[in-house]
Parts: C-alpha cells; sequence; structure tokens
C-alpha cells in the first residue's frame, strides 16, 4: 500500500473517567486486600478488560446472592443500581464499595430531586441499559425510557415532566428528543446529562470521520457507546468498522483507503488501541521509528495522568509527613509515588 497512507488515532480514545475511577479502585482493592473482589455485574463491556481482571481475581456476578463468603467485598459498577437495589446488598454481610461514575450519580440526584417535587421523568437512552435501570430507580415510578424522538409521540400526556439523557446518548438525538417532548408535557424541563467525555469523544469523531476513507471503530460489541460510535461513523464515513481485538483486521479492510481514523469506546483502554494502531501499520506499510515510538509512549504517559499522579502522590506524602510531625523518608516518597504510578500503569494494561 502507498506511503501516503495517513493514519489518527483520536485524541479521546481510552477509558472515560468513569470506567478508569472503577478499574483503578478494584485494582487497589485487589493489590491491598489480596482477596477475591466481586463486581455486581460485568465492570465494564470490554470482554477482553474482563478476562484479564478475571485472572487477578476480580469477578462478576449476577446478583449478591450468588457470594457465599461473608464479609466479602462487592463493588458496585460505573454504571450504577437502583438505590432499592443498593439498600438490599447494604444488609447484607458484605463490604459494598460504591464505584458509580460521579456524572451517573449527578443524573441520579437529578432525578430524585425532580421526582420529589411531583415531575414524571423522561429518559432518552437504552430501556435495557445498566445505568438506565439504575436511573429508573429514582424516577418514583413515573419514569418513560425512550430511545429517540419517535418513541416520544406515543408518552402519555404529563402536567410536569424532567427529561434526561443517558450519560453516553448522542448530543443530537437528546435534543431531538427534548424538542418533541414539548408536545407531550404541559410544563417541561430539560436536564442535558450527556457526559462531557462523551460530548468530546462524539464530536472528535464526527470531525475525522467525515474525511476518512475508513473508520476502525475499537471496542466491544456489548458496549452500547462504543455501537453509537460506530452508528455515527456508518452515516460519515466512507467505510466503517466495529471490531473487538486488532485480530480482526485484515488486508481487504484497507483496499483503497488512504485516510484511516480509528477511535475507541469508553470501555476500550488504551492498550488495545495502541495494538489495533500497530496492526493497522503493519498492514498499511507504515511503521514509525523506533525512536518516534518511544516518545509517543513516553508521551502518552505525561499526558493520560500517571506521571501527574505520582507526583501528586509523593507531594501528599510529603505534607502528610510534615503534618504529622514525622521525619521525612525518601524511601517512603519514592514508594508512594511508585505504587500510584503502577496502579494508572496497570489500568492502561488491565
Amino acid at each position: 500500500m502507498s506511503e501516503r497512507v495517513q493514519i489518527t488515532v483520536a485524541r479521546s480514545a481510552g477509558f472515560c473517567p468513569g470506567v478508569k475511577n472503577a478499574i483503578d479502585k478494584v485494582l487497589e482493592l485487589s493489590a491491598q486486600r489480596q482477596k477475591t473482589i466481586y463486581t455486581l455485574g460485568p465492570l465494564i463491556h470490554n470482554k477482553q478488560v474482563i478476562e484479564t481482571l478475571r485472572e487477578k481475581n476480580i469477578l462478576a456476578v449476577r446478583s449478591a446472592a450468588e457470594i457465599k463468603e461473608k464479609g466479602a467485598i462487592l463493588v458496585i459498577r460505573a454504571h450504577g443500581i437502583p438505590p432499592e437495589e443498593e439498600a438490599r446488598i447494604r444488609a447484607l454481610d458484605l463490604e459494598v464499595v460504591d464505584a458509580t461514575c460521579p456524572l451517573v450519580k449527578r443524573v441520579q440526584e437529578n432525578i430524585r430531586l425532580h421526582a420529589a417535587k411531583g415531575y414524571a421523568t423522561i429518559i432518552v437512552g437504552d430501556r435495557d441499559h445498566a445505568e438506565v435501570l439504575g436511573l429508573m430507580g429514582y424516577t418514583a415510578g413515573r419514569g418513560y425510557v425512550v430511545s429517540g424522538p419517535e418513541e416520544v409521540a406515543g408518552l402519555p400526556r404529563l402536567d410536569k415532566a424532567n427529561i434526561v439523557a443517558q450519560t453516553t446518548q448522542e448530543p443530537e438525538v437528546f435534543q431531538a428528543a427534548a424538542a418533541a417532548a414539548r408536545a407531550v408535557a404541559a410544563e417541561l424541563n430539560v436536564s442535558d446529562t450527556v457526559c462531557n467525555p462523551t460530548k468530546q469523544r462524539q464530536t472528535e469523531t464526527v470531525e475525522f470521520s467525515k474525511n476518512a476513507d475508513l473508520v476502525i471503530v475499537v471496542g466491544g460489541k456489548n458496549s452500547a457507546n462504543t455501537a453509537r460510535l460506530f452508528q455515527i461513523c456508518e452515516r460519515l464515513a466512507r467505510r466503517a468498522v466495529h471490531i473487538e481485538k486488532e485480530d480482526e483486521l485484515i488486508p481487504e479492510i484497507f483496499k483503497g483507503a488512504r485516510s484511516i481514523f480509528i477511535t475507541a469506546g469508553a470501555s476500550t483502554p488504551t492498550w488495545m488501541t495502541d495494538k489495533v494502531l500497530d496492526r493497522a501499520r503493519e498492514l498499511t506499510g507504515r511503521r514509525e521509528h523506533p525512536l518516534a515510538e518511544a516518545l509517543s509512549f513516553a508521551w502518552k504517559i505525561v499526558i493520560t495522568g500517571s506521571l501527574y499522579t505520582a507526583l501528586a502522590a509523593t507531594a501528599l506524602t510529603y505534607v502528610s509527613l510534615k503534618l504529622l510531625g514525622a521525619p521525612v523518608s525518601v524511601n517512603l516518597l519514592l514508594m508512594a509515588g511508585l505504587f500510584a504510578f503502577s496502579l494508572h500503569m496497570a489500568n492502561r494494561s488491565a
């Protein structure tokens, strides 16, 4: 293939903050407690990552009833759960750790506050998605789920309604649904709860897909946000493929492609995107110089926050020692920084 092939990787590719926070929590618990960690449902919608977590004794269960160990650790995943379910599991002999994405928690609280004021809730999202099932639990029994503006017309007439979005919804779909909802609600409160990382990811995808011969979307086939990215790319790019692993790429996919864009869902780790990039370069004859690859890797460590986190952990340890009047140990400072750094690097390789 010609040397004129250009491959661009999305700046937004990699775990979103909510998923990264959940992964960090379970890895930290696993390192500290040296025991089986259970998650309520798959931590993220990515088979390869789930398999890697399983190897680290981090196991997914469908319900708390599957856990037979007393005092076992159960992690609520980033999608969140209904309040009734959370109350039930907290009443059990389990150590419950909440890894719900803070942005999902914001939507939960938004719904709860409006429901308390008598508002019905319209959720624009996938009705079977874990996040939406959790959000429905905050609607006080007055919740409706629509996938888009087409389904809004089928709703009953509502006196007061609060319309929100699944955090990974397409912004345009939410806005269209909100506009349609004005015809069914006498009073409508519009709460745009699409999270900023999703908006940034989708905006970048739209920008690059329009001019790409080929878009490669990396992510789990059961990931809702990855599926949405793929739908966007199918509409805009000349050709788009959705893959989970780099070995799904074959030479025929790249036929006639001179401009290639690689993007990924919120539950796709950076290392998977890197493998896809390497495979794409191999099949198109575009290999970077070893020095360029080394510099690129070093920059990724800085830009993804690993180095900043390590420095912050070191600084926090130093301040804590000074406040306690304890002697400052260089070895202790190094251990704190390296521990934080290793967690972030483990996150990249998990």
